[in-house]
């Protein structure tokens, strides 16, 4: 099992998931890469990505795993990829580190919001807001860290089970403090099995 970790950027992020699947599945087939399929009626190539980003983020620490072994991964894999869509490093697993799990939390970088004091605003007990559906939410648990530096914002949020969209929770910030998040950056992802 290859572990590979990806960019999204120079228009990539404005693909959706099973599209970016799509991609890098025809990737690998044009890079002459063998993937292993699975059983059954209607075989796939298994290929297995993290969570879903939303449009318009951009990325340098998405990660994916195939179900196969070619030494030169990321030199074929970067001669026959789409623009923006470029692997950064590999690794050999022997088991599916299963990316959509193992990753708790992902770093972002955003230019735009107006600045405000962040260790105040990470000292609350609790942040409601309403969701999409209308129900109160507590996000503060969902935050993990909160700073300025390098002309812009930088944060830590929960993801998976404990997911707090990025594009949201600017969102929130930019209400509140005023600004408008633009170059929403996903820079890194954490997890057990992330390098």
């Amino acid at each position: 099992m290859i572990a590979f970790k990806y960019t999204k950027t120079d228009g990539a992020e404005y693909l959706s998931h099973l599209d970016l699947l799509r991609h890098i599945t025809r990737t690998l087939r044009r890079a002459g890469i063998q993937v292993n399929a699975s059983e059954g009626f209607h075989p796939h190539p298994k290929i297995y990505l993290n969570n879903p980003l939303g449009l318009g983020i951009k990325s340098t620490a998405e990660f994916g795993s195939a179900d196969c072994a070619d030494v030169n991964f990321a030199e074929k894999f970067n001669a026959c990829s789409p623009a923006g869509i470029k692997c950064t490093a590999y690794r050999i697993f022997d088991f599916n580190p299963n990316y959509a799990f193992t990753v708790e939390s992902c770093g972002y970088f955003a230019e735009g919001i107006a600045k405000f004091d962040a260790e105040e605003y990470l000292a609350q007990k609790e942040i409601t807001v309403t969701d999409m559906r209308g129900r109160r939410v507590d996000i503060r648990p969902r935050i993990y860290s909160l700073e300025f530096n390098n002309g812009g914002l930088n944060f830590t949020l929960g993801c998976g089970e404990n997911n707090l969209r990025p594009d949201l929770f600017c969102k929130i910030l930019a209400e509140k403090y005023g600004g408008n998040a633009v170059n929403i950056t996903k820079v890194a992802s954490n997890g057990k099995y992330t390098f």
